[in-house]
């Protein structure tokens, strides 16, 4: 079992791969918002207590913070949370359980072993940018129906990331057919938004990305990578399954509703 230290090593490196555009502090909390454009940048981050504030004293600074810019209240809830009751304590004031979610880990030796060299997948190109790339991010919202109030947001926030990135594009035979994200930090690397058309899949696209980033992430002494995926996403867990992963821990959110009225 993954120890809390770990996790809470884990839970740092993700906040500061997908960087919120306002971060408040609370008390060792941290409030995020980004005009609610994702959960995790618009969550708290409440895996550090400094212990100046009694909690019922933090849990309405929170809601207070997210009223005052329209926003429900939402906490990011794992493992490592201040305190361990944390969630129970949501739970019992109303806030409701949302988007449980698998954080998987593997070794990039694992990865470089179980994953095919690219040499197997002759019709295959794979690029890899170190800037922001405005294809990239093309084809990403255009794959996954970004709306165009949110496709700025999103910009930003990977425009924000400090951390060594990597924008990953696969061609098939010439046509753009996948993309992924690679962030590494403290001997990690980040795997995100991994999206492949549906006329390229299960044909090895996800595979060369994943490899393509294990061997790119060793070129700044990463050793391990973790990721995200939906409790719900069964193809993707088989994905990662078959590649080395193994779920580490998992997250969830908690959410309180706007009253109107």
């Amino acid at each position: 079992m993954i120890d809390l230290s770990t996790i809470l090593t884990l839970e740092t490196l993700a906040a500061n791969a997908w960087p919120a555009a306002e971060v408040e502090a609370c008390d060792g909390w941290q409030l995020r918002s980004t005009q609610g454009v994702t959960r995790r940048a618009n969550s708290v981050w409440p895996n550090r207590d400094d212990g100046a504030l009694a909690i019922e004293a933090k849990l309405a600074r929170v809601e207070a913070f997210y009223a005052a810019r329209n926003r429900p209240a939402i906490y990011q809830i794992c493992d490592a949370m201040q305190p361990a009751q944390l969630d129970a304590l949501l739970a019992s004031h109303g806030y409701i359980l949302e988007a449980p979610t698998f954080v998987q880990t593997a070794s990039l030796t694992t990865l470089l072993e179980r994953l095919p060299s690219l040499r197997h997948y002759p019709t295959f190109e794979v690029e890899v940018s170190e800037e922001f790339d405005a294809q990239w991010f093309s084809f990403y919202c255009r794959s996954e129906e970004v709306s165009t109030v949110a496709a700025p947001v999103r910009r930003a926030i990977l425009e924000r990331i400090a951390p060594t990135h990597g924008f990953v594009m696969l061609y098939a035979e010439g046509t753009p057919a996948a993309v992924g994200l690679g962030v590494v930090e403290a001997g990690w690397v980040g795997v995100f938004n991994m999206v492949t058309l549906p006329t390229f899949r299960r044909r090895g696209a996800a595979r060369a990305i994943l490899r393509t980033l294990a061997v790119w992430a060793q070129l700044y002494d990463a050793r391990h990578a973790y990721l995200q995926v939906m409790a719900d996403n069964l193809p993707a867990q088989q994905l990662y399954a078959s590649a080395g992963f193994t779920t580490a821990y998992r997250y969830h959110y908690r959410i309180k509703e706007i009253r109107q009225g």
